[in-house]
């Protein structure tokens, strides 16, 4: 799940806006900064639209987002990454959560004989959808899986 807020209107996203086009008329314009400019811009994106928090709303957002602009014009790049880190642990401690708890509800349905909602429960999570095609290296996983049986006494 991505940890981006939808641009803001107002104020901050129109200097969101206007930053973005500076950096891309840096690179076309054949300056100095070509080379590292589509860098910038690809570090500069995520950098300012990253959700301060998991439930936050879009007042806060644009506030966030103006704030964030002013370090990156005044060339604060240390506090913007401490604060894109800080975020990410905190990010990351939810999704840990979030998979604990998913663990328990799992378990708790087996226990309940509810087999068929636990198995959805499980299918809801994956990331992987359908059947996969018979290549070769899913066979080679599925074999080492499940190993030749014994011949029957």
């Amino acid at each position: 799940k991505k940890n981006l807020f939808t641009l803001p209107r107002g104020k901050a996203g129109v200097q969101f806006i206007k930053e973005m086009t500076r950096l891309i008329y840096l690179f076309t314009d054949q300056t100095a900064w070509r080379d590292q400019s589509l860098s910038m811009l690809h570090v500069f994106i995520p950098l300012m639209l990253q959700k301060p928090s998991a439930n936050s709303k879009a007042k806060n957002n644009a506030k966030f987002l103006a704030a964030r602009l002013v370090k990156w014009s005044e060339g604060d790049l240390q506090s913007l990454m401490d604060e894109a880190r800080e975020i990410q642990v905190r990010v990351g401690e939810s999704l840990k959560r979030k998979e604990v708890s998913c663990h328990v509800a799992f378990t708790r349905l087996m226990l309940l004989g509810q087999v068929g909602k636990a198995v959805k429960l499980i299918d809801n999570d994956s990331e992987v959808k359908g059947v996969h095609k018979l290549t070769r290296p899913v066979k080679t996983v599925l074999a080492a899986k499940h190993p030749d049986g014994r011949p029957a006494p």
